[in-house]
Order: structure tokens, then sequence, then C-alpha cells
């Protein structure tokens, strides 16, 4: 006996959620067009012979239509289906796509921050309802809804093992450790920028991110300092930093632009995340954190 088809679909803003199809609500989704990114095209004529320079390697956003039939005879309020769906249509506000399809695994994937773009149910008869729902997409990339997390530890800068005062009664302070780095890898289609965040205590901070033979490099003045008990976001995305994850704290005038290069990490690759600064203690570490991203 075959097993029936595992597709769903769903979209949600805040705690509001909607499936796309729901055969005992009875409405059902006929089509849901995930579209294609557009390809931003960077290109220049030759002036003295045929053809075109071509640099184009970026997308832009995608276009995403959902077709949805209500009916009365499946058990539907035709049109309280149609207004249900009313909230996600705003265009002030961003709802999600989530969707699994009929793939090993069945993984889930989202698209956040949709902007509405199209939504009409004409009223045609007391049986039946077509609804179709447009979005539009700025980023092109679908996202695996769990976040990943690695780790890398910069290590104590104090000596290890004891030290021995000749006043009593004597101390012993805590021995250093020693740094360790991360490995990022992500089987996604495309690449992934990640957050990265600082935890204190260090000076003058420099995160490393070595990939594919290539070191990018996140460097911060030589007198900013970290605090114990703070920490500092790296958005490798919008190029900021902001202190204990606030935006009214920016700490972007500290990084050093002129030597820092920001990572990006290709689809299937190994790096490798260090951490390195003065002043740091056994807790002192980096965290970078992302999403993996897909075409479909």
């Amino acid at each position: 006996m075959t097993e029936p088809c595992s597709r769903r679909a769903w979209v949600t803003l805040g705690a509001l959620s909607v499936d796309l199809e729901d055969y005992s609500g009875g409405w059902f989704c006929s089509s849901l067009d995930l579209g294609s990114p557009d390809v931003r095209d960077v290109t220049a004529n030759r002036p003295d012979q045929s053809g075109i320079d071509d640099r184009t390697q970026y997308l832009g956003g995608r276009a995403i239509t959902a077709a949805i039939t209500a009916l009365t005879g499946a058990g539907a309020t035709i049109d309280a289906v149609a207004a249900s769906f009313a909230p996600f249509m705003d265009p002030s506000q961003r709802p999600s796509l989530h969707y699994v399809l009929d793939r090993p695994g069945l993984p889930e994937r989202v698209i956040p921050n949709l902007r509405a773009a199209g939504y009409t149910w004409p009223i045609e008869g007391a049986f039946q309802r077509d609804i179709q729902l447009q979005w539009v997409a700025p980023d092109p990339a679908m996202l695996d809804p769990t976040v990943q997390t690695v780790t890398a530890w910069s290590g104590s800068s104090t000596t290890p093992g004891r030290t021995y005062p000749l006043t009593f009664n004597r101390t012993y302070p805590p021995g250093g450790s020693s740094p360790t780095t991360g490995l990022i890898r992500t089987p996604g289609d495309l690449p992934i920028r990640p957050l990265l965040r600082i935890y204190g205590p260090i000076t003058a901070p420099i995160v490393t991110v070595q990939t594919g033979g290539v070191s990018y490099r996140i460097f911060f003045q030589s007198g900013f300092i970290i605090n114990a008990g703070a920490w500092v976001d790296v958005d490798t995305v919008a190029k900021s930093a902001n202190l204990n994850s606030d935006p009214t704290q920016s700490v972007q005038a500290q990084i050093n632009w002129l030597s820092t290069t920001w990572p990006v990490i290709a689809p299937n690759t190994n790096a490798l995340l260090s951490l390195s600064g003065g002043s740091t203690t056994g807790v002192t570490q980096v965290q970078a954190t992302w999403q993996d991203r897909y075409l479909t």
C-alpha cells in the first residue's frame, strides 16, 4: 500500500497559525508556487567586441503564490476561511511560511519576513470560495527552522598552575585553560553568514573563521574591553555589533574596519572558528549561530 503524501504548508504570525490546507475544515490548497529567486544581473557590454562582461553573483527576492479552495460540501464556512488569512495579508506585517514536502526525512523549511502582495477571494456563489494569496520574500533562502550553534573557547590568558606567595595564608588561583576551535558546517544550498556572540572578559577580541584556505577575521580596537558577564553580538550580515544584544548600545565604532574581513561560509565546507585576545579567562568564548539556507 502506498503511503500518503506528507506535504503540508502553514503561515504564522506571532502565535497565530493557519494551515493552507485542512481536509477536516473543508479547504484545500490546489497550488503552492514557491517561485524562483530573481537573479540580480550585473553585466556590461564589451566595448570593442561581441559579448558581455558578466559579474552576476547575487540572488534577489522571490514571489510566492498559494491557490486555495474552500467548499461548503466539505464542511467549510467558506467566507470565514477566506477571512482567516487576512492577518497574514497586511503589508505592514511580516508573516512566515512553513512547509514540509514529500522527501526523505520530511525536513521543514521556513520562509520568514514575507510581504503581502495580493489577496483575492471573489464572492461567487454560496458553495465555493477560491482564494489566492501572494507574497514577496525579500531573501531568496528557505531556512531550516533549527538554529545551529558552535562554540570556540579562547582559553585563559593567565599562567596555568599554582603560585605560592610568601604571605600566609597562601592562595591557589585557578589554572589556565587551553583554547579550542569550533567547526562550522552547513549542508544547505546557499552560503551562511553566522551571528557571532563574544562573551567576556576579553580585551581587543579577534574572531577568526578559516575556510577554503581563506582566513576571515573580525578585529576590534586595541582598547576595547568586554567585561565579565557581558557579551557583544556581531551580525555578519548587517555588519553591525551591539553590546548585550541591545540595538541601542552599538559598539560598531569599536570594530577595526580597516583590518576586518567579513566571513562567508560556503555549503559543505569546513570552517574553523577561533577567538583570541587579552585578559581572557576560562569562560571567554565566541558562539556562532546560524540557520542552514536552501533554495527548495
